[in-house]
């Protein structure tokens, strides 16, 4: 069963920065918020993220992504009249606060992604209910993909690249570059480039590669759907 684009925007409207000091980093974390949320940024605005309620300043997101799209903020907690968030200006694994009083508005998140690893494979779902599950590539031995806690930062164009229909930008970042790559360092699901390997193999920079079938279904996803990446 696919993800229509109809069905997915009616239930939410619409600088890459060094890694943040292990005193940011959460040390646990839900694997989703019930019901999922995030906070999308108004537009031409810069919000402030603490490092603590009401703490210093530990970041800015900016209201547009190096992508051009609406930057979310992925809400992983709420203490109060303020929000923890997962960003693409944070660390892998980082998490940063954000007041309710910011220029952001709230949206809730109906779908999510699971990559799991080890299965080499992709799961979405509505709820707790599974829209579908797909075969998908990973990391190599040299570049794995980092697990982690995600969202939907950005949906472009692959074709430019040779990387298939879409790219589905994901807010996190590779560690683990292979020697000389070029390609940039956030993690992605695209498709494979014509020289590699059929899908599901572990043979990548560190993103996920997928079929130009299972991408069209994935760009329907909104921006700030989470994403979960295990082992």
């Amino acid at each position: 069963m696919s993800v229509s684009r109809r069905s997915v925007l009616a239930v939410a409207s619409i600088a890459i920065v060094a890694a943040l000091p292990a005193a940011a980093r959460a040390e646990s974390e839900p694997l989703v918020v019930e019901p999922s949320l995030a906070l999308a940024i108004e537009r031409g605005a810069k919000v402030v993220i603490r490092r603590v309620p009401a703490g210093t300043q530990l970041a800015v997101a900016p209201w547009r992504t190096r992508f051009g799209s609406v930057r979310r903020l992925r809400v992983v907690e709420q203490r109060g009249d303020w929000f923890a968030v997962e960003s693409d200006v944070l660390g892998n694994g980082a998490i940063g606060w954000v007041p309710k009083t910011a220029a952001v508005r709230l949206e809730r998140q109906r779908f999510s992604v699971e990559a799991d690893l080890s299965a080499r494979s992709l799961t979405v779902r509505d709820g707790q209910r599974i829209v579908f599950r797909r075969r998908v590539s990973i990391g190599g031995s040299r570049s794995p993909t980092p697990s982690g806690r995600f969202h939907v930062s950005d949906h472009i164009s692959g074709t430019r690249w040779g990387l298939g229909c879409c790219i589905l930008v994901f807010s996190g970042k590779q560690p683990r570059l292979p020697s000389g790559w070029r390609g940039g360092d956030r993690l992605a699901v695209h498709g494979r480039p014509r020289t590699a390997r059929q899908i599901g193999v572990a043979s990548s920079a560190g993103c996920l590669h997928a079929t130009d079938a299972t991408l069209r279904e994935l760009v329907s996803l909104p921006l700030g759907t989470p994403v979960v990446i295990h082992p």
